[in-house]
């Protein structure tokens, strides 16, 4: 029973590191933050592929949205338009290729609100 007790410490410290980083490693790969604003979108240039959560900010001062269309996904839009200043969320799984990604908001992606997403194969 002694030497249980002295070894539990040592089994639960071996543990912590695993399972401490897979979550923060699937949160991290899974989530990417777009910067609406006049007339820009601001994100990264290139994701992983898999299970995406879009985070988008409309830090301008008009009313913006996100669409997204590419390969396996024909077009995937927010809900409704996001007001300035507030944030919503767009889910979506992405396979490897190129993605066109605009605000579908009046002539916004004409006046230069559309960026080209590459997503990479999961390595």
């Amino acid at each position: 029973m002694k030497r249980l007790i002295l070894l539990l410490p040592i089994l639960l410290l071996g543990l912590l590191p695993a399972s401490a980083a897979e979550p923060q490693g699937d949160k991290a790969a899974g989530t990417v933050d777009v910067h609406l604003s006049e007339y820009a979108i601001k994100m990264p240039d290139s994701v992983p592929a898999g299970p995406t959560t879009f985070v988008v900010h409309n830090d301008g001062n008009k009313v913006h949205s996100f669409r997204i269309e590419g390969p396996g996904l024909s077009e995937a839009i927010l809900a409704k338009p996001v007001p300035p200043q507030e944030t919503e969320n767009l889910q979506v799984t992405l396979q490897p290729g190129e993605y066109k990604v605009y605000c579908p908001v009046g002539s916004h992606e004409v006046k230069g609100m559309k960026v080209t997403l590459r997503v990479t194969a999961k390595q």
